[in-house]
């Protein structure tokens, strides 16, 4: 399992609220990307995030338990979850969308609030998106995307992890085949790159390109 990861901040900011961070373990990998809301703290709030789901992973895994199943990463990550919330807001503020994929033994689980998402890479360099955003534009959750992208109402996300809110994640779980390519993205990336900057920024990491509004990171992960 290997992987690449970068984040570039958007030409509308100041700092960069996105954050992104994994651990690769023999044939387990656990990845984690988070953008942070327009609220005040929340640039910091999505980098501790981040650190703390990583933190986390090791002590969860020590103690052992079945982790061939979905149901049971489910219950993993959602007590890492829940764990982290009264931590992250005992002296924080603002307010994070984060996705977390957890790949072990050719299964993927991903547990998401907001609009950061999980694709699978085609051979061609396309990318079949597999976690619809949580956003006004996609109330009905059947909009893909590329719809999404050009619609304004995508910016006003209906869930996030924050302060008076339980963490409340979608889970969704599908199998991996060796070969699998997989990116893990904020909506910087998915929403204003086209789909050729798309391709061309995977092919090529670190290639120049030119700063949208958004941050912009993604991690590129290849079984």
């Amino acid at each position: 399992m290997r992987y690449n990861t970068r984040s570039v901040i958007g030409r509308a900011r100041q700092a960069n609220h996105d954050s992104a961070g994994a651990i690769c373990d023999g044939d387990r990998g656990l990845f984690v990307v988070t953008d942070g809301t327009s609220l005040p703290g929340s640039g910091q709030l999505a980098e501790c995030f981040v650190k703390g789901v990583l933190a986390a992973y090791p002590k969860h895994m020590d103690q052992g338990g079945d982790i061939t199943k979905h149901g049971a990463v489910e219950l993993l990550l959602g007590s890492v979850l829940a764990e982290l919330h009264s931590t992250l807001f005992a002296g924080q503020t603002g307010s994070v969308c984060y996705l977390i994929g957890f790949a072990a033994r050719g299964k993927l689980t991903l547990a998401y609030e907001g609009d950061c998402s999980c694709g699978v890479v085609t051979p061609t360099g396309s990318i079949e998106w597999i976690t619809p955003p949580h956003c006004k534009a996609n109330w009905r959750r059947d909009r893909s995307h590329r719809e999404l992208a050009q619609d304004p109402a995508r910016n006003r996300v209906t869930r996030c992890m924050k302060v008076n809110r339980a963490p409340d994640p979608d889970f969704v779980s599908l199998p991996l085949a060796v070969g699998e390519r997989l990116v893990f993205v904020t909506d910087g990336f998915w929403a204003e790159l086209t789909e050729s900057q798309q391709s061309r920024l995977l092919s090529a990491p670190d290639s120049d390109f030119i700063a949208v509004e958004d941050d912009v990171t993604w991690i590129d992960v290849q079984l």
